[in-house]
């Protein structure tokens, strides 16, 4: 299969975590890693001049968390790609983050395969919501 390239930012406070993500996404070699922090407000700094293809937000972070991160960034540009990842499947949050405009939704205890397939939907312009999410505005 081939994989449409594609540049990613990446917010998460866990730091085991993301550094564990980043270490994942060196296999996939479409990907291009543009930034990463720990928080929304610090992924904003790095990414104000140079907006990714495709930006995954932590729903739980200090100082500027994922939806916060995700209002933000899609009053400013309507167009972009957001992939929130969280423990939780709540599916009123889900909800609220589609009306608002978020693209896709990743559980964090997904396989490595589900997140490239997030991406490279996400690059496509499609939407992507992992498995376990069962919610009425996906049918």
């Amino acid at each position: 299969m081939e994989y449409q390239p594609l540049t990613l930012a990446i917010a998460d406070d866990h730091n085991l975590f993301r550094k564990g993500v980043l270490e994942l996404l060196k296999a996939f070699d479409e990907i291009t890693l543009v930034a990463d922090a720990s928080n929304g407000a610090e992924l904003l700094e790095k990414i104000e001049s140079d907006l990714p293809d495709v930006i995954m937000l932590d729903l739980e972070m200090p100082e500027m968390d994922g939806v916060a991160t995700s209002r933000y960034l899609l009053s400013k540009y309507p167009d972009v790609r957001i992939l929130v990842m969280s423990t939780y499947g709540d599916e009123a949050l889900v909800e609220s983050l589609l009306e608002e405009g978020v693209k896709g939704y990743l559980l964090k205890n997904s396989e490595p395969d589900e997140l490239r397939q997030a991406l490279q939907a996400l690059k496509a312009g499609k939407g992507f919501f992992s498995s376990g999410i069962k919610i009425d505005m996906l049918n």
